[in-house]
Parts: structure tokens; sequence; C-alpha cells
């Protein structure tokens, strides 16, 4: 049985198969389509070329010659003669002429700009919570860091807020693209030497609850506003094909791991050091139980208030930051990548 395609059918395959996306043709029952699955581009030119291209006879030529030895014409369009080595009419070549390219290239302008606004905004309430949690720090002795990561957070904000008109620019792309680079390498290195800071407090035989819980605190917001930067690479690089995205889920896998096993660590040695609390309490206790010593009391006072900074850490300072959260959204940020360009809706007005 033979099936015959009309050519409509042909130039909407044609399209779809360079788009990768769905492309519906305006009719009366467009709005049968569910609205929070279309992405929708008002555009007079691009309406204009779709509609000449849809009636067009010629949509699509293949030639394996290259494209400067073919005559081209002012409006766009390539003629079917090619060009002898002076220049002029050489021989027939007897092929269609290719017109989607130039539409695709129209539609990807348009709809670039809005998907990574679309992509960015999943981050939105995550940029503003780590935001929120730089602002609880407190810490006279780590102001240069603290300048440092707020001139960082309104550098990714601003991205964020942009990304639309950032989009629309190759310039803006490259010279934005390098800024979040450096930024995201910035964020590493913070991380990494408050880590070693938090280590180094921890251990210390003078226990200061405020310096580990300060220092914990910047280790976990640089590393959350480090995963949001290689999110931020991905967008205005335009890399968000699933071998990209793939190596995004990987280094953000790790990160999270390598977070997990400090703050267990971490946890691990606080526990420790309120159980080693608890029992030379209790010591000191047995001891004198029969008399009261100045001295001692102070003692105990201050190994009780050592575990009540201890149990405030750990269920405050700990749990600031919510992995799950995160993955999340890395994971609507995946699935978000195919479904806002689904369906695509053009129209003139």
């Amino acid at each position: 049985m033979d099936i015959k395609v009309s050519k409509k059918d042909e130039q909407k395959a044609l399209l779809e198969t360079i788009l990768g996306s769905e492309v519906i043709i305006p009719t009366s029952d467009i709005q049968s389509h569910k609205n929070d699955g279309i992405l929708n581009i008002v555009s007079q030119d691009l309406f204009g070329g779709l509609s000449h291209y849809f009636n067009s006879n010629a949509p699509f030529f293949q030639t394996s010659l290259p494209l400067g030895r073919i005559v081209r014409y002012k409006d766009g369009s390539f003629s079917s003669m090619e060009k002898s080595i002076k220049g002029g009419f050489s021989q027939h070549q007897g092929f269609d002429i290719l017109n989607s390219m130039d539409i695709v290239q129209q539609l990807m302008s348009c709809v670039m700009p809005m998907l990574n606004q679309r992509l960015t905004s999943i981050y939105s309430d995550l940029i503003s919570q780590n935001n929120y949690y730089l602002s609880q720090v407190q810490d006279q002795f780590i102001i240069p860091e603290i300048s440092k990561l707020k001139s960082i957070a309104e550098f990714i904000k601003d991205v964020s807020d942009e990304i639309t008109h950032i989009s629309k620019s190759n310039n803006l792309c490259i010279a934005t693209l390098t800024n979040i680079q450096q930024r995201r390498i910035d964020l590493k290195q913070i991380f990494h030497t408050f880590i070693a800071r938090l280590e180094q407090s921890v251990n210390s035989s003078f226990f200061d609850p405020q310096n580990i819980a300060n220092s914990y605190l910047v280790a976990r917001y640089s590393l959350s506003n480090y995963i949001v930067s290689l999110v931020l690479e991905c967008i205005v690089s335009g890399n968000i094909d699933d071998e990209s995205v793939s190596r995004l889920e990987s280094k953000v896998e790790k990160s999270f791991s390598d977070l997990n096993h400090i703050t267990q660590k971490l946890s691990n040695i606080l526990e420790n050091r309120r159980y080693a609390n608890f029992n030379e309490i209790n010591n000191i206790n047995s001891f004198y139980r029969w008399s009261y010593d100045y001295m001692t009391q102070n003692q105990v006072n201050n190994l009780h208030n050592q575990n009540q900074n201890i149990d405030r850490i750990q269920s405050e300072t700990l749990t600031y930051f919510d992995i799950e959260f995160e993955k999340k959204r890395l994971r609507e940020f995946i699935k978000a990548r195919h479904d806002f360009v689904k369906v695509i809706r053009i129209s003139g007005k």
C-alpha cells in the first residue's frame, strides 16, 4: 500500500528533524495544547518566514558542493547554477533550494533566550536562599572573604536576572562565560580554605563554636553557589545537550559526596567531644559530691555550654542547606531542557 505524504508534512518533518522539537502549524485548535507546555514566540519576521517556508515549492536541496561554489542571490536564496573558477556560470546542478535552515536560525535566535530564562528561573529561589544563609555569618575576622562572596553572589544574581538579554549577544555570552568560570574557581578556593579552617577549629583544644559554625556555613555556601555557577556555565555556553549535562551531574554528585563526607566527619568529632564532656561532668560531680569548689563549678558550666553549642551546631548549622532540595533543582533543570521546547507556538502578533 502506497502512503502519500503531503509537501507540507515533508517540510514540517524536516524542521522537526533539525530542531528536535515538535512544530505546530497554526490552526484553530492550537489552544487544545496545554499552555504551560508551549513556548510562545511573537515575531512578525519569523511568522512571515515560516508562512513563506510552508507555502514554498522548494524546501530543501542536497549537494556535495561547497556553498562558496554555488550562486547565491541578494535575498539569501541559492541558485542551481555552479560558479566557474573565474566567477561566471559553470554548469547546472539541478537541486532544490534549502530555505529551512534560515528559518531554523531565526527560530533558535528567538528560542534560546527564552529557554535560557526558563532554565535559569529554576534556580532563582535557591540563589535567594543561599544569599540569605550568607547573611547569617557574623565574624569580624573573615570580612574580606565575606565581601568577596557577596560580590560573587551579586554577579550570579545579575546573570540570572539578565540571562535573556545576555543570550541575545554572542559577545555578551563569551564575556559572561569567562566571568562565571573565574568565579567558579574562586568559590572552590574559598570552599577548600574554610574546610581547612574547620578541621583546625574542631581539632583545637580551645573550643570555639562560633568559629566552627561560621567556617562550615561559608564552606557550604561556597559549594552551593559553585554548583549554581556550574549550571549557569552550561546555560550561557549553550552546552545543555545530554552529554554535557551528564558531565554536570557527575561534578555535582562528586561535590555532594565530598560534602557528605566532611559533614559526617564533623558531626562525629562533635559527638565524640560532647560525649567526652558528658563523662567529664559526671566524674567531676562524683568527686565533688559533698563539697563545693568555685573553679570546678565554672569548669562544669563551661562543659555544659560546650555541649549546648554542639547540639546547636548539629541541629541548626549542619542542616541549614538541604542537599535534597538542590538535587531536586538539578533534576528539574535536566528534565526542563526537553519539556520547555516540546511544542513551539509562533504568532505574528
